[in-house]
């Protein structure tokens, strides 16, 4: 008999899924399961085991769940859900209480109710068969975290409290009182906006985080809730959506959405329809030097699926320009981790095509740290990180603007003088100086390197902390 264990890392979201089971007794479960669900598939094949079972420690609101969709491509898997203080779900499920166990070979699950960052949640302790009083490892889901703890204002101030409350009793009176030994496998992990300051391991121990996390250092109950409720990410605003999506049960697609291929002039035809939002997911200085009018710049890369939830609507239909056909699945794949299904077509060819049927291309400046450096006076600076990020220092005379608020504040951008939008790496500020030109603002630019260029270059900020 042998353990099987794998983790599954979703660049960018921030989240880790896991298949364990046994490879003797052939049998699997897979543990919060992304949307692109082929890889888990092609796992339990690579270990000679079957999925048996579909386990969800919560209702994400994070990402789109693929349980149905695994369930679907599997056939014969069951898919299992906290039957503990949950919502309705919209989708065939096995309620979990806690307590059941579930027996994979000499691998045995204990789904335990371990409410605060969600009323429903379940965690699920790891033991060999015949100790099951000794658990090894527990999948913490979205409660207990590396360095951190699930954030529990999700479901709004009326119920922040009695969430924050449980989270408290779930972590001083469950998980504290496993031995230190314990592995923790978490399901949110550093990038993710469902706890403040995550740390980058991907795992931990009990033992470890007693000592160290500061959501277990508390002295009391009232610390712990002022502590949990200070310094929260903001909300993306996705949230509610894929929270209302996932309980309901996300349709079954099959695969991977489609998008129909469409050459440069019915590109341009199905653009005239106006229902449509052209997403150009090429690198910022590709789409820089020439796109077509209109288009949102979110790049193909492992945070588009975070930037797409909190800029686009998914009931508007989009139009992607890729880097190259080649690249369309991929790109897909990025969209739907948060729900993108409709897709008016892509670009055939790409701009080299649209080049080529002789259509209209506009640029977008690309100004750099040194000149902005040497001529501090002839740019109006727009700074679209985080609250925390900004807070931590800025550009000298820069106006914060966050980037989702950016559509509603457009009006607020300076004019008058060239508009030059930053981040930390530029990735996010060419989202922002898209969103500006499409909002007309006519001389705006992208700064690439943004706060890292800035930062290496030695130049000063102001706003640091302590400064």
């Amino acid at each position: 008999m042998a353990l099987v264990f794998e983790r599954v890392v979703t660049e960018g979201l921030g989240d880790l899924s896991y298949l364990i089971g046994d490879d003797s007794a052939r049998t699997a479960a897979v543990i919060d399961p992304q949307a692109d669900v082929e890889v888990y598939v092609q796992l339990a094949r690579r270990h000679k085991v079957a999925i048996t079972h579909i386990l969800q420690t919560h209702v994400h609101e994070d990402f789109l769940s693929g349980a149905n969709e695994l369930a679907a491509r599997l056939g014969n898997a069951t898919l299992c859900s906290s039957g503990e203080d949950a919502a309705p779900y919209g989708y065939a499920h096995e309620a979990l209480r806690d307590g059941d166990c579930l027996t994979f070979g000499s691998t045995v699950l204990t789904a335990r109710h371990t409410p605060g960052h969600t009323p429903e949640h379940m965690a699920f302790l790891v033991a060999e068969k015949g100790h099951e009083q000794s658990p090894y490892a527990v999948f913490t889901g979205g409660s207990l975290l590396i360095s951190a703890a699930g954030r529990t204002d999700l479901l709004g101030p009326d119920q922040a409290q009695a969430l924050t409350a449980a989270q408290y009793r779930t972590l001083y009176d469950f998980y504290l009182k496993l031995d230190d030994g314990v592995i923790i496998h978490p399901t949110h992990a550093h990038g993710s906006p469902c706890g403040a300051s995550i740390g980058d391991r991907l795992s931990s121990t009990i033992g470890y985080e007693r000592r160290f996390n500061p959501h277990l250092q508390c002295r009391g109950e009232a610390q712990f809730r002022q502590f949990a409720l200070d310094g929260l990410p903001p909300k993306p605003s996705y949230y509610p959506r894929l929270k209302e999506s996932n309980t309901a049960g996300p349709p079954v697609l099959h695969g991977l959405p489609l998008a129909p291929p469409l050459p440069a002039k019915e590109f341009a035809r199905r653009m005239e329809r106006g229902d449509a939002v052209v997403v150009d997911t090429r690198h910022m200085l590709a789409f820089g030097g020439g796109h077509v009018e209109g288009a949102l710049n979110i790049g193909m890369a492992a945070q588009l699926p975070i930037w797409a939830g909190w800029m686009l609507d998914p009931g508007q239909p989009l139009l992607l320009v890729l880097e190259s056909d080649g690249a369309l699945d991929e790109v897909l794949r990025l969209f739907l981790r948060t729900g993108f299904t409709r897709f008016a077509g892509y670009l055939v060819g790409g701009m080299t095509a649209w080049d080529n049927a002789g259509l209209p291309v506009v640029a977008t400046a690309q100004v750099t740290a040194a000149q902005i450096h040497d001529c501090p006076g002839d740019f109006a600076l727009v700074d679209v990180r985080a609250p925390h990020e900004w807070d931590s220092g800025h550009l000298p005379g820069a106006r914060h603007i966050y980037l989702p608020e950016l559509p509603a504040r457009e009006g607020e951008v300076p004019r008058g003088k060239p508009v030059v939008v930053y981040c930390d790496s530029g990735y996010r500020a060419s989202i922002g100086a898209s969103v500006l030109q499409r909002a007309g603002v006519a001389d705006v630019a992208n700064m690439p390197g943004s706060m890292q260029a800035w930062k290496r270059a030695g130049y000063p900020l102001e706003g640091q902390p302590g400064g």
